[in-house]
């Protein structure tokens, strides 16, 4: 099995999560060992994921979560 970048890009969630089946898993890293652009897009998320786990989840203020709420036309 051989994958794209835009299958690539549809597989990441479930490749974080460590969710593929093998034959999709070694697919995607086989094209992440020869497409630098998919390898820095999951470098990155990779920063992220772990910028978020290190800072475990953050509460926002009150007016915050109060202006979301009006946007989205929930209150």
């Amino acid at each position: 099995m051989k994958v794209n970048c835009d299958q690539l890009a549809g597989l990441l969630p479930d490749f974080f999560d460590g969710d593929l089946s093998r034959e999709q898993s070694d697919a995607a890293i086989d094209h992440l060992a020869t497409c630098a652009s998919c390898r820095l897009t999951v470098d990155e998320l990779e920063g992220v994921r772990t910028l978020a786990s290190d800072h475990g989840r953050l509460e926002l203020p009150p007016e915050s979560k109060e202006r979301i709420r009006r946007s989205l036309g929930l209150s």
